[in-house]
């Protein structure tokens, strides 16, 4: 079998997992009260190997056609830093295999909903679905800011080395002031929990109430992730700003 029939082969069967629920009726107590006290929850364990397998292979093909660099600092949260290059939605949208189908399918939906206990469903602005973003080189960051939307899927789809930076820092519990961050005081006055991943790890984030960053990389190495983000179902026509789209065109 040739590279691509192999390939197209593997996004197929993953196309097949994201039609299934295998999650209902499973005891998710553990995974929420952990969500709930952290922001934060890993869930390897829950994600089918296929479907990681193939949002991989989907976020290496757009990063290697369609990224752009991005070198900004964010007024609205302080003015941290964004240095880095990304893959926007709408190039996602269109040239993407596998992840929009992956984003809209009841496979993950259910899987969110079980941990967070309510229905999610695709952020009503269809810019904030999803973005690739890679560090590659000594100094890049994706500094302190929260989400404007609840619940954010992060795939891990290339680590550097824990001597290479490019840690992810929380600080769940706070929320985000547009107008007046006051990051570094909240960084003062509470606590800073650290989270290393390895290559394949994927995890669950409590975006808008869990301050959080990348730490700079310190050497020129490669960080690869996937941000997928849902909104919750009973607040599909709250109003929301997007003073970060400037880091997003």
């Amino acid at each position: 079998m040739s590279d691509s029939a192999a390939v197209k082969k593997g996004m197929e069967q993953g196309k097949d997992i994201l039609e299934t629920d295998p999650f209902e009726g499973r005891d998710f107590f553990w995974e929420q009260h952990r969500f709930a006290r952290d922001g934060y929850l890993k869930i390897n364990h829950l994600i089918d190997p296929d479907v990681r397998d193939r949002i991989s292979e989907d976020v290496k093909y757009l990063l290697a056609n369609f990224s752009k660099r991005r070198d900004f600092l964010i007024e609205s949260t302080g003015n941290t830093p964004r240095y880095l290059s990304n893959v926007p939605q709408e190039s996602i949208e269109a040239h993407g295999r596998y992840i929009p189908n992956a984003y809209k399918s009841r496979y993950l939906m259910s899987l969110i909903g079980h941990i967070v206990k309510e229905e999610v469903i695709p952020t009503p602005w269809k810019w904030d679905n999803f973005i690739i973003n890679s560090q590659h080189k000594s100094g890049d960051t994706h500094g302190w800011h929260w989400g404007d939307y609840p619940y954010t899927i992060i795939w891990i789809v290339e680590a550097p080395a824990l001597e290479a930076g490019g840690l992810l820092e929380c600080v769940p519990h706070t929320n985000w002031d547009k107008q007046s961050p006051r990051v570094e005081n909240l960084l003062v006055e509470n606590k800073i929990d650290s989270y290393f991943h390895l290559t394949g790890d994927v995890y669950l984030l409590k975006a808008d109430t869990t301050l959080h960053r990348v730490k700079p990389l310190t050497q020129d190495v490669v960080r690869i992730i996937l941000n997928t983000t849902w909104e919750r179902a009973r607040d599909k026509d709250r109003q929301v700003e997007h003073e970060t789209f400037v880091f997003r065109d």
